[in-house]
């Protein structure tokens, strides 16, 4: 690894500042925030007050609407951030379990390269490099991240490389042309997890350990393409944007491991061939914003449309057989080609929306929308059977922020959508077969208040609803009845001082699970693999000019280990503790990052909806060295048509 950092050192030249963002310092709230690798906050981009995002598809970026295949690498990214309470009520196209927002990377005023060079997560060896380019109206930003050694929380050892960029036309000072592209691809040895085989925790695997055979392998790329414009004309906004997403996986060996408390296990390797998700989505929208009647208002139009074709296969099961998972592996068995049968599962979904806004001096915002959508499914199963089905509904949003003080305002909304309900995990024994969407309400009521100009609370009580879908008593995977997480979550962001950050949050909800399988006693009226108390708080602390501290504490309470309501998996609690420092190395400058995640080591199993465990990622530190080198040049391009707009959806109204 010396090595690698030599060449990261030598290939550094000249003056500009190096700085890799904070999570910490980014954050306007503690509802989730990543920037790069780093994650603070409550929720992520998969999860969401218990609910997982990748089934409902609640992506957005640069609030534009994105149908996801797969998701956005971090070369193009300048963060991602969850948007729920009062950061959700004034996006044009909110949803009930909220929305993520992935933020494009953009130019800054210096021509610059930064070269970095490590070890991440379980000794991952890493070489990075990110670039910002200027020249008068035209801009470009992006990089790569290269992992020549990548070790994964299981056990897993594999490479990977990320390549992506921005470039950027500033057309006018009130037009704007991005197009991006980006992608991800990786291999490593195979993916594996654990069900019980009994209403017990099963017995915990070994540290960084992988079970699968020798012979299991899993590739897979990411790609995404998208071309955003936004544009001012007077009281008009023109905002477009169409983006193709594609997840295609080469080959994939998924491992399951079927155990007890006593470590009796039995394993059994699925093996799937070349298959494609593919994802097309394009968005327009029209805003108006004028004056009148002392009234600021703001009116909305927009189509958005998206197709989303997923290549179904049948799962080839080759047993492993029994072995103790206290001392042993797996028996390798041996390797067999995969042959089967072929699917398609095809979704066509288009929304038309109008929207309007009002607002009264800083007192009072108002916002409404309908949403009329059809929503067109075709499969062709594993099993040659054709199936079509097509929805349509009428969803709409109200919100309203009012301002009692100068320091305090109360937020309400109430918001319906109609979401994708994903398909049945690999664990069921309807694996892979496609679930119907589902409509999904939200009802929002809370409070925001500036503790100090630099420090904001945000508190809020919740009601979010929709159908759920769990195991019923065959292992069979889908609709199961009603789910309801009613509760209330709290955010403290910002700087206690001038060199203090900080992300306080926590949540806590009560789920409750209604419907003829909970009335008959087959599933429980908890649903499985959630939290229902969750807890975060994040400091960062400047210790000088050039050095700072951080520390994070995370905790997510007990959840049911399957929808019977059999038994919990324990509360977890982690600890993390970094630094960073600025300096200048032979002239240039330099910055390096430590982390430390896990610091307890805290073991056992995190237990997810679909009814698998997955081993609690163990104690590791993360080091990286960057150096930066570039010049000054270029002209800045005028900044107006990134202020905030009607057509954006983050304006007021």
């Amino acid at each position: 690894m010396s090595r690698i950092v030599s060449i990261a050192l030598a290939l550094a030249v000249a003056s500009t500042a190096a700085a890799q963002d904070s999570a910490v310092k980014s954050a306007v709230d503690a509802f989730g925030e990543r920037v790069g690798t780093e994650q603070s906050g409550l929720y992520t981009e998969s999860q969401v007050r218990g609910f997982d995002l990748n089934d409902s598809g609640a992506y957005r970026i640069d609030n534009a609407y994105f149908s996801r295949a797969a998701a956005l690498n971090d070369p193009v990214l300048a963060g991602v951030g969850v948007r729920v309470g009062v950061n959700a009520v004034r996006l044009a196209y909110p949803a009930p379990s909220g929305v993520v927002n992935y933020r494009l990377r953009e130019a800054g005023p210096r021509n610059e390269f930064r070269l970095g060079a490590g070890l991440r997560d379980f000794g991952t060896q890493v070489i990075q490099g990110d670039g910002s380019f200027r020249e008068g109206d035209f801009s470009f930003a992006g990089g790569f991240v290269w992992r020549p050694l990548w070790r994964l929380a299981q056990g897993y050892e594999g490479r990977g490389l990320d390549v992506g960029g921005v470039g950027a036309w500033q057309i006018t000072p009130d037009q704007r042309l991005r197009a991006f592209g980006s992608l991800f691809h990786r291999g490593y040895d195979g993916d594996y997890a654990v069900i019980p085989s009994a209403a017990a925790m099963p017995l915990s695997l070994k540290r960084l350990h992988q079970y699968a055979p020798s012979w299991a392998w899993t590739e897979a790329t990411n790609s995404n393409l998208g071309v955003l414009y936004d544009g001012r004309f007077g009281d008009y906004t023109i905002d477009l944007a169409a983006f193709h997403s594609v997840f295609d996986i080469d080959r994939t060996d998924y491992m399951l491991i079927s155990a007890d408390a006593d470590g009796h296990a039995a394993a059994t390797n699925f093996r799937n061939p070349d298959r494609a998700k593919r994802a097309d989505s394009a968005e327009a929208r029209v805003g108006r914003q004028f004056e009148a009647g002392g009234f600021s208002h703001l009116a909305t139009a927009s189509l958005r449309g998206g197709r989303m074709v997923v290549d179904l296969t049948s799962n080839l099961a080759i047993p492993l057989g029994t072995f103790d998972l206290r001392t042993e592996n797996p028996p390798d068995a041996m390797e067999i080609a995969w042959s089967g049968t072929r699917g398609k599962d095809t979704v066509q979904q288009v929304t038309a929306s109008a929207g309007y806004g009002l607002a009264w001096s800083d007192r009072v915002q108002l916002r409404f929308a309908t949403h009329r959508t059809r929503y067109e499914k075709d499969v062709l199963s594993i099993a040659d059977v054709r199936t079509e089905r097509v929805s349509e509904a009428t969803l709409y949003n109200v919100s309203a922020i009012v301002s009692l003080t100068d320091r305090t305002a109360v937020f309400g909304s109430w918001v319906t959508g109609l979401e994708e309900a994903g398909v049945a995990p690999t664990s069921a024994i309807n694996r892979d077969e496609v679930l119907p969407p589902v409509e999904a309400e939200q009802f929002e009521l809370g409070v925001r208040r500036a503790i100090t100009p630099g420090l904001t609370l945000i508190g809020a009580l919740f009601d979010v609803s929709k159908p759920t879908n769990g195991f019923r008593s065959d292992r069979s995977f889908g609709l199961v009845g009603e789910v309801r997480h009613r509760g209330v979550e709290a955010s403290i962001a910002g700087q206690l001082d001038v060199k203090t950050s900080v992300v306080l949050g926590a949540v806590a909800f009560q789920p409750k699970v209604t419907g003829p399988l909970v009335d008959a006693g087959v599933v429980g009226s908890r649903p499985a693999g959630i939290s229902h108390v969750i807890a975060n708080a994040s400091i960062e602390r400047r210790l000088g000019d050039n050095w700072s501290v951080d520390a994070s504490v995370s905790y997510s309470g007990k959840r049911w280990a399957d929808t019977a309501n059999t038994f919990e998996t324990p509360s977890v609690t982690t600890v993390g503790l970094g630094a960073r420092s600025r300096f200048v190395l032979a002239g240039r400058p330099a910055e390096l990052r430590v982390l430390a995640s896990n610091l307890t080591g805290v073991e056992g199993y995190l237990a997810a909806p679909s009814g698998v465990f997955s081993p609690i990622a163990p104690r590791t530190v993360r080091a990286l060295l960057t150096v930066t080198f570039g010049r000054k040049t270029g002209k800045v391009a005028t900044s107006s048509s990134r202020l905030s707009r009607p057509g954006t959806g983050e304006t007021r109204p």
